[in-house]
């Protein structure tokens, strides 16, 4: 007996057989470590793997798969700034790389749930997501960039602003893409009656959890904010905070600081911001 496997020598056949299901069971529970990839730290070994990893899949013609599971306008090369340090403190400063769970990052969520087509294969995502984790994982353990006061630069200026005039039809499916883009057609659209007390950009006491900048991406930031809050009502939805504070309380609503914002249940925003809540909630396990 050598080893974790056990091999047991018999004389007959149906020992044999028997011996070598004991040996394959006794060899499959042997646990195995997963092994971690090591990085090297080295002065510049960061703006190297992105070189060689990271600059390819940001070329402009080159298919993203951020574009093809998100609203039209989500980039990978939105996010791309001077430097590949400072390019690394922006996605972190927009959360959208974790640190400390590298796996769990916003963005390589976004690419894993790509699915091919219009260009973009099997192969393009995981060149996608295993270089971005690769990047990720070793800015995390070396942590060899610089600190930028402005990391973003410009970034929250970048793209397109919603104007309001898009013509959304609904398909009226659970997939992320309808979900987001029900979002920004039926809530986000109607930010304005918060502001400024809940926008990003402003110093107020109050929960700011509208995103503002890129249209696409604040928007979509901003429904992950709403969900992550616990703004929604999972068992009643009509009774969901995001409906429940801005509603007047002669209406059913509830105090508010800000004042009213929905006048009654039949204000247009009140009805819109309903009708994505009443998706999400059917569309969520």
């Amino acid at each position: 007996m050598g080893g974790s496997c056990i091999h047991i020598r018999v004389a007959t056949g149906l020992a044999l057989v028997l011996a070598a299901a004991v040996a394959t069971t006794a060899c499959e529970e042997s646990p195995v470590d997963k092994q971690q990839p090591v990085y090297s730290c080295a002065p510049d070994e960061g703006n190297q793997l992105y070189e060689q990893r990271i600059a390819p899949l940001l070329a402009t013609d080159r298919p993203k798969s951020c574009n093809n599971c998100h609203l039209a306008g989500i980039d990978l090369s939105l996010f791309q700034r001077a430097t590949p340090c400072q390019t690394m403190a922006c996605l972190h400063e927009r959360e959208l790389v974790d640190f400390d769970n590298p796996e769990a990052s916003t963005i390589l969520t976004w690419i894993d749930r790509a699915t091919p087509g219009d260009g973009i294969t099997q192969a393009v995502i995981n060149e996608e997501y295993e270089g971005f984790l690769a990047w990720i994982e070793q800015s995390a353990t070396c942590g060899t960039c610089p600190t930028f006061d402005n990391p973003c630069d410009e970034a929250e200026d970048a793209g397109e602003p919603c104007t309001g005039d898009e013509v959304f039809v609904d398909p009226g499916d659970c997939s992320e893409h309808t979900r987001e883009a029900l979002f920004q057609d039926r809530v986000y659209r109607w930010r304005d009656r918060c502001y400024p007390c809940h926008f990003d950009n402003k110093d107020n006491d109050g929960p700011n959890w509208i995103v503002t900048g890129s249209c696409n991406l604040a928007s979509l930031k901003t429904m992950h904010n709403i969900r992550n809050a616990g703004y929604i009502d999972w068992q009643n939805p009509a009774k969901s905070l995001l409906l429940q504070k801005p509603l007047a309380q002669s209406a059913g609503g509830i105090e508010h600081g800000g004042h009213d914002k929905f006048s009654s249940t039949e204000d247009q925003a009140y009805r819109d911001f309903l009708s994505w809540i009443e998706r999400e909630v059917s569309c969520t396990p």
